[in-house]
C-alpha cells in the first residue's frame, strides 16, 4: 500500500488576506457607484455644456455634408428630431435636470444612384482617411442603396436611406444628454 504524502501550499502570509478583502470591497463599491450613475443616465451637464454639445452635433453633421463629393443638394435643410427614448423612466432625474437628445437630419438629392453610391463610397474614404471607424450599413429592401455609419467625439453620423421614403438623408445623433436646463438663455 502506497503512502499517501501530504504537500502543503504554503499559507498565505497574514496580511494579505484582509488586504485582498479590502480590495475586493472597494472595487465593488467603486462598480456598483459607477452602475448606478449609468443607469441613471450618465453624469447631468450644466446648461452651457449641453447648448455646446447642440452646436457640435449639428457642426458635425455641417463638415459630413461638406464633405459629400459628389455634393448633393440639401433637401429639406436640417429638421431637429426628439427620441421618445430619452427620457427618465425611473425618475433619477432632479429638479432642474432634463433629457434631450440633440439630432438632425438633412434630406438629400443626388442626381443619380451613380452619384449617391460615389459619395458614400467618397464620404467613407475621407471618414477612414481621419481616422474613424466606418461601419457598413446594409441596403435597404426597398430600395437597394447602402449607407455607412460612424462615431466621432460621441457624435453618431449616419448617410443612408431614410427609413420610411427611402430617399438618401444625412442623420447625425449627439446621444441621450441629462443636463441641467434654464429658462434664461
Amino acid at each position: 500500500m502506497a503512502t499517501r504524502t501530504s504537500r502543503r501550499h504554503p499559507a498565505l502570509p497574514r496580511a494579505v488576506l484582509p488586504a485582498l478583502l479590502g480590495i475586493t470591497v472597494v472595487l465593488l463599491i467603486a462598480f456598483g457607484a459607477s452602475a448606478c450613475q449609468s443607469f441613471a443616465g450618465g453624469p447631468v451637464l450644466s446648461a452651457a455644456e449641453y447648448r455646446e454639445r447642440v452646436a457640435a452635433t449639428e457642426e458635425a453633421g455641417e463638415e459630413a455634408l461638406r464633405d459629400l463629393s459628389p455634393a448633393p443638394a440639401a433637401g429639406d435643410g436640417v429638421l431637429d428630431e426628439v427620441s421618445g427614448s430619452c427620457v427618465d423612466d425611473f425618475g433619477f432625474d432632479d429638479t432642474g435636470v432634463t433629457r434631450d437628445e440633440p439630432s438632425y437630419e438633412w434630406s438629400l438629392d443626388f442626381t443619380d444612384r451613380s452619384a449617391y453610391l460615389r459619395a458614400v463610397e467618397n464620404l467613407h474614404r475621407t471618414w477612414s482617411e481621419r481616422g474613424l471607424d466606418v461601419e457598413r450599413v446594409e441596403p435597404d429592401k426597398d430600395s437597394g442603396l447602402p449607407g455607412i455609419s460612424t462615431t466621432t467625439d460621441g457624435i453618431r453620423l449616419t448617410l443612408a436611406p431614410d427609413w420610411y421614403s427611402d430617399r438618401p438623408v444625412l442623420r447625425v445623433n449627439g446621444g441621450c444628454l441629462r443636463h441641467e436646463y434654464d429658462f434664461h438663455r
